[in-house]
């Protein structure tokens, strides 16, 4: 469809659209070690290889969960691995230390993106900006994996990005590209969905949830080109690919 000009609402992506690990390698190290330590703590004694293979399993897991509609995070991620461990989230009468180390373990995947760090797209606070000061409403569309909303939060306070409204996947119950994170996005700003735009990275996700919910859609590829992953890169095209956040003012033709 094509991009209203200007339009009533803009939403946007998070990861890899606006902020991105500093290093998913390394945030994936710290989770690793963590669970290697909480272990021991409790007397389950595991090797660096065998935390290495839970953590990355577990995210497999989540991934798995996020494709079919479902929130997975750390939480979910930590019960699982306990059951790898055999030992049981929580206990049969209710909980305990069974369920401490899942809160614990839970934590320590959450937080390992705050002890690595991210940073923010180059242009992405300047887009934002003028798409505010033009008068449109904005919101965020995002889902999270293992980081949680509310760590998303501070990494989004901590590079001065301001929208008027957020929703993430762990609060509304749903993932991109199912309607009810749209449905709520549109609500809040008060537009019609033709009159309203999402930009994000993923066709799967962003774009096709854009055109489920009747919305415009732009494809950002600053990051990567919609590659890390084949499950995710199939689907329609976007109604604009943007390759810098430059170009956003005269997509939504605001230069005019």
């Amino acid at each position: 469809m094509p991009i209203p000009q200007p339009p009533r609402a803009v939403t946007f992506d998070c990861w890899s659209t606006l902020i991105s690990d500093t290093s998913w390698e390394t945030t994936m190290l710290h989770r690793q070690q963590s669970l290697v330590e909480i272990a021991g703590r409790r007397g389950v004694e595991i090797s660096a290889e065998r935390s290495k293979q839970l953590i990355e399993a577990a995210w497999e897991q989540h991934m798995i969960s996020w494709r079919a509609g479902g929130v997975f995070g750390a939480t979910g991620a930590a019960d699982w691995i306990l059951g790898q461990l055999g030992i049981p989230a929580v206990s049969p009468n209710g909980a305990s230390p069974e369920a401490e180390v899942a809160a614990e373990i839970a934590l320590a995947i959450e937080s390992a993106t705050s002890g690595v760090g991210t940073y923010v797209l180059d242009g992405a606070v300047d887009a934002i900006n003028a798409v505010r000061d033009a008068g449109i409403a904005t919101a965020l569309v995002c889902d999270v994996g293992f980081t949680p909303a509310r760590f998303v939060r501070g990494f989004l306070g901590d590079h001065d990005i301001k929208l008027d409204h957020y929703f993430f996947s762990d609060e509304v119950g749903t993932p991109k590209p199912y309607p009810p994170i749209f449905e709520a996005a549109l609500a809040a700003t008060g537009a019609e969905a033709c009159d309203a735009v999402h930009i994000g990275d993923l066709k799967r996700t962003d774009i096709a949830g854009a055109r489920r919910a009747g919305m415009g859609s732009i494809r950002y590829t600053g990051i990567h080109d919609d590659t890390w992953s084949e499950a995710d890169s199939v689907g329609e095209e976007a109604d604009a690919v943007m390759h810098h956040w430059a170009e956003l003012n005269g997509i939504l033709g605001l230069d005019r």
